[in-house]
């Protein structure tokens, strides 16, 4: 039976569930969805049913690409947020044809840069992504900090804030726009911001980040997408401490404190102080990227 790769768009939602359900069957965690939260996702980190793909034999689907596509400083900048082969069919080729089929629609739509994310552990997806032209350019940790913490700061110099909206941010000159996608202020749905500055009014750091609540109104989560300094600064280090004790503020509370996909090489001062604070590494991803 010939094998039919079909835009997403052509498919219903429960044909495309199943492919990512079967798809991801056995993974590092437990990667499971419904109709609903499918369509959340799609919607939340801007994936596009037009240009992701299923994979079908005969009316079976088997496979799946989730992709989505964004700009920033004029460059087209893509993002495969999943590639799953259901268990009984990998091995046969049909990673490598949704593959060759994802970057062809990435051509059409005019891509300059194709950036994925891969479990460290996961060597043949990697291998594969090596084989289709990918580079690794970093490795990233998704970082967790659970619960009320003492007071990792004590005193800290202290900066003119101001208090904006992620969108805000992404006009800055040092605005890390090609960090991984989940990062981007497009992810930071619902988000706060904050832009430092220095005594003569000029930008100097930014931070956005999402606080989650219960149905009660009870703070539960801080989701911190970005935080940097201007990379010309001497006191760079206490502009991000400045930042994280802000959006953390005391480390009293009892929430729990993500950090997602941080770059160790691309952000390395945040990296090293979210470390230092006690934040722990909760997966273990490489950041590949193909230049079209």
């Amino acid at each position: 039976m010939t094998l039919k790769i079909k835009r997403l768009s052509e498919c219903t939602f429960e044909e495309a569930v199943k492919a990512w359900n079967a798809g991801f069957e056995g993974y590092y965690f437990d990667a499971t969805t419904t109709v609903d939260n499918f369509v959340k996702r799609l919607v939340g980190e801007g994936l596009s049913p037009k240009l992701s793909i299923v994979a079908f034999q005969g009316h079976e689907p088997i496979g799946i690409v989730k992709n989505g596509v964004r700009l920033f400083n004029k460059t087209k900048i893509a993002w495969n947020g999943g590639t799953g082969v259901a268990s009984a069919y990998r091995g046969k080729g049909i990673g490598k044809a949704l593959m060759e089929t994802t970057l062809a629609i990435y051509q059409e739509e005019g891509v300059e840069l194709a950036t994925l994310e891969a479990i460290s552990d996961n060597q043949k997806a990697i291998s594969l992504y090596e084989k289709m032209g990918y580079e690794i350019v970093d490795d990233l940790e998704y970082l967790e900090l659970k619960g009320a913490q003492p007071n990792p700061f004590g005193s800290i110099q202290e900066y003119i804030v101001e208090q904006t909206i992620p969108q805000e941010v992404s006009f800055l000159p040092f605005y890390k726009g090609q960090n991984p996608w989940q990062t981007q202020w497009q992810s930071a749905k619902d988000g706060e911001a904050l832009i430092v500055k220095d005594e003569h009014g000029f930008d100097i750091g930014y931070a956005y980040y999402r606080r989650v609540f219960n149905v009660n109104g009870k703070h539960e989560r801080t989701i911190l997408f970005q935080c940097e300094a201007h990379p010309e600064r001497k006191d760079a280090e206490g502009i991000i401490r400045f930042l994280l004790s802000r959006v953390f503020g005391s480390f009293g509370d009892d929430v729990v404190r993500v950090v997602p996909n941080v770059p160790v090489n691309h952000s390395p001062l945040t990296y090293s102080l979210l470390k230092q604070i006690g934040f722990q590494p909760i997966v273990n991803q490489v950041w590949m990227m193909k230049q079209m």
